[in-house]
């Protein structure tokens, strides 16, 4: 069976009309859709993350967004396809930002261990001691936060959600989620070099 291709098929439904069918829960305006977007998505993904499961990670992340948002699609502002694109860019760049940040924090761990293999326990034990009363000292300065800047920071830094997954986690729009993360570590800067915590 000869399929016709999409430009040449005149009664084809448009991706905007299938995305507004997919804003009222329709799951076979989704699977259209998915079809449709699938392979030119995962290929943005690819490019951008340059690792096969982390692109199919964010091409499943970024279906399920758009699933959870096509209510806020507005065909005045762009094609169907360009809003999609916009999603799954910034999906795949949200997996980029937080591989780099456990590969940081990874290396960071790597590197303070390896002094400690030489056997010396006692400065070591200098080392830990003075690793828990730093720690010790950020704990209180982040409990003096407010509870928005504080759970957002310890969300993005400790756990590694990025501010878009913060934002649906929270159901708090990107913007907000943004400020306190930033006012947060502005206020945590002020209280470390202070000492007031």
């Amino acid at each position: 069976m000869v399929r016709a291709s999409r430009s040449y098929c005149m009664e084809e439904e448009t991706d905007e009309a299938i995305l507004q069918r997919v804003a009222t829960g329709n799951e076979a305006a989704f699977a259209e859709l998915y079809d449709r977007f699938s392979g030119p998505l995962y290929a943005l993904a690819r490019r951008i993350l340059n690792d096969d499961q982390e692109a199919r990670d964010a091409l499943q992340e970024g279906f399920l967004y758009l699933w959870d948002r096509a209510r806020d699609y507005d065909a005045s502002k762009s094609k169907a396809f360009t809003w999609a694109v916009i999603i799954f860019r910034h999906k795949a760049i949200d997996r980029l930002r937080s591989a780099r940040r456990r590969a940081k924090l990874v290396e960071d761990a790597t590197v303070e261990l390896l002094p400690t293999l030489d056997g010396s326990n006692v400065e070591r034990a200098d080392r830990a001691a003075d690793r828990a009363e730093r720690a010790g000292i950020v704990r209180r300065a982040l409990e003096s936060l407010p509870e928005a800047q504080r759970r957002c920071i310890e969300w993005a830094f400790l756990k590694g959600l990025t501010h878009y997954q913060l934002s649906e986690k929270f159901d708090e729009p990107l913007g907000t989620v943004k400020t306190n993360i930033r006012r947060g570590l502005l206020r945590l800067r002020d209280i470390l070099k202070g000492g007031d915590a």
